[in-house]
């Protein structure tokens, strides 16, 4: 995916960030040029988003990060960039 996404993704504090992160994934998606999405469709989308939030307590300690109580705009940015080329 490209690096850009994954900078916007590591940036997003507010709901604002995320709208932003969101808007450039959807640019990203319409040009199928430069998509290198592993799931580039809605439906394998989806089912690796969920894929991913069912197991990403591996995802944080893996980072060795405290899986947080409440997601942040921050974790949602980083929900959708992982669903993009989570198998």
């Amino acid at each position: 995916m490209d690096a850009h996404l994954y900078e916007l993704a590591d940036q997003v504090v507010t709901r604002q960030d995320l709208a932003r992160l969101v808007a450039a994934m959807a640019e990203t998606a319409g040009s199928t040029e430069t998509l290198d999405w592993e799931n580039r469709t809605l439906a394998t989308f989806l089912e690796s988003l969920a894929a991913w939030i069912g197991s990403m307590d591996a995802y944080f300690h893996n980072q060795g990060i405290d899986e947080p109580d409440q997601p942040s705009w921050w974790l949602i940015g980083e929900m959708l960039t992982a669903a993009a080329i989570y198998e």
